[in-house]
């Protein structure tokens, strides 16, 4: 019975240690996401257009699309807004 445990215990940590570190690979792989961007026209109805353009939530460039008033910015809607600013889609 004490080989059983001397056997099990190591083995049960290993496993568990394995499991955490794909769980957390996998939370920083699904962090970035690719979002449809949306252009900003304050006063327009609605405010937030869709510009038929795909962004994503991380990088360094601006996502920009021309929707009508030239190259702008393009944000992540949110309910009725987009407050968020989204970034060009990286190819690796």
């Amino acid at each position: 019975m004490k080989n059983l445990k001397t056997f099990l215990l190591p083995a049960f940590v290993m496993l568990a240690g394995a499991g955490s570190a794909y769980a957390t690979h996998t939370a920083k792989d699904t962090a970035k996401a690719v979002r449809p961007g949306y252009a900003f026209h304050p006063g327009a109805e609605p405010e937030c257009v869709n510009a038929q353009k795909d962004c994503d939530t991380e990088g360094e460039v601006i996502c920009t699309a021309d929707v009508g008033m030239g190259p702008e910015p393009l944000y992540d809607l949110n309910g009725t807004s987009c407050p968020s600013v989204l970034r060009e889609i990286l190819v690796k």
